[in-house]
């Protein structure tokens, strides 16, 4: 038995397509004679068989693993990512998620839909991006659920960042493309995964007003107040510190030294 039949060994039945080829090895769709074998496929089966749940990657050895098949571009492979993450269900970490993960390194957190799993691929109908990044300027960049703002640290687990994720306000409720912005709220990833379809419907308005209509005057100004705003007030150095989240890593550096001068002069 050659060295390469025994790498082959390594992966299971399920990362071959018919003819014995690895799904990321593939240069044309099965049963076709010229259409190609997408690279969002291979790169998701690469990563299913080869990398596993919990594994790390870098772009460098995506690179290399799939060689010439996919074009020579990081960009390239940085979409087919996102493409991965918001169609096909992967969580995929990077330093931004979890400190412990170099510049350059990404962790399969949860493995999605990817060539010989056994299930159709999803459709893509899910909201534009222009959509979701309104809905996260209108929660003000923070999950609705447990408060956290994108990128800050949870501080029952040390090390991993929120990340956003748009959630239906009705749990359960089908994501599409005809879901309106009204139907949307922001959810970090750790709310918005295991609770999506345990959280209870949202309150009506005929539950509400017992308690609103028992609150003091004081109470009452405020929470008109809050809800003439669309928001809950924050302060000055609430607002700028939503938005410096959002700056690069160089940027905050560079910001975070000036502030330290200006503090200390």
């Amino acid at each position: 038995m050659n060295d390469e039949h025994t790498i082959d060994l390594y992966y299971p039945s399920a990362a071959y397509a018919q003819g014995g080829v690895l799904w990321w090895e593939l240069t044309v769709a099965p049963g076709s004679h010229s259409k190609p074998f997408g690279d969002e496929r291979k790169l998701a089966a690469y990563l299913a068989f080869h990398v596993g749940q919990g594994g790390r990657f870098t772009m460098r050895s995506l690179r290399s693993a799939l060689g010439a098949t996919v074009p020579n571009s990081a960009e390239h492979l940085n979409r087919r990512l996102r493409q991965l993450r918001t169609r096909d269900g992967w969580i995929l970490q990077s330093q931004r998620d979890n400190a412990a993960l170099a510049h350059d390194e990404y962790r399969v957190e949860k493995i999605g839909w990817h060539p010989g799993c056994g299930f159709p691929r999803p459709v893509d109908d899910k909201p534009s991006d222009s959509v979701r990044r309104h809905v996260h300027e209108r929660d003000g960049w923070m999950c609705v659920v447990c408060g956290i703002g994108a990128r800050e640290l949870y501080d029952d687990e040390p090390g991993k960042t929120a990340r956003l994720t748009l959630g239906h306000r009705v749990p359960g409720a089908r994501l599409g493309k005809e879901t309106t912005i009204n139907d949307l709220q922001s959810e970090c990833a750790r709310c918005n995964e295991p609770m999506r379809d345990e959280l209870p419907n949202p309150p009506t308005l005929e539950e509400l007003m017992p308690g609103i209509r028992s609150m003091s005057q004081g109470d009452k100004r405020e929470l008109l107040r809050r809800m003439e705003l669309n928001r809950r007030p924050r302060t000055r150095v609430d607002e700028y510190y939503t938005r410096v989240r959002r700056l690069s890593e160089s940027e905050r550096a560079r910001l975070m030294a000036s502030l330290e001068d200006m503090v200390s002069s």
